[in-house]
């Protein structure tokens, strides 16, 4: 038995183990994929193939539930418009979103931010999948 089935922290999801790294929790896209809250988060994307299979480009890892990063793979940086240096509309959506409290870009594919409380790995890479969705609907307009 791991340590992770034997301390469940509050952000655990069932059935998905994540990687551990340097202390933090790290729960790949394409493995939350399946749960209902992702699931219904990839059904509200606008119909595109540029959006096909997004969770699976994104990983979100925390190590206390409330403060997380959300990466992405390059194959979805330039759909998000997250490719151009200097660009913050990504950082403003995620922001602007309800379940954010702050809000940094630390790299160029990866945000650190923290929630109101204690969420779920799949509720927050649902949010961000959400987030994700909007960002694009924006740059299309």
């Amino acid at each position: 038995m791991s340590w992770w089935q034997r301390s469940r922290p509050g952000y655990a999801v069932d059935g998905v183990e994540p990687q551990r790294v340097d202390g933090w929790d790290v729960f790949d896209g394409g493995a939350l994929a399946g749960s209902p809250a992702v699931a219904e988060a990839a059904a509200r994307l606008p119909q595109d193939p540029a959006l096909e299979d997004l969770p699976g480009y994104l990983a979100v890892s925390t190590r206390d539930g409330r403060e997380w990063t959300l990466s992405f793979d390059d194959g979805k940086l330039s759909v998000l418009g997250l490719s151009r240096p200097g660009s913050d509309f990504f950082e403003q959506v995620l922001t602007a979103a309800p379940w954010t409290e702050s809000v940094e870009r630390v790299d160029r594919e990866v945000f650190l931010f923290t929630t109101a409380g204690v969420r779920t790995a799949d509720v927050v890479l649902a949010h961000c999948v959400d987030v994700c969705g909007e960002v694009f609907r924006r740059l299309g307009a």
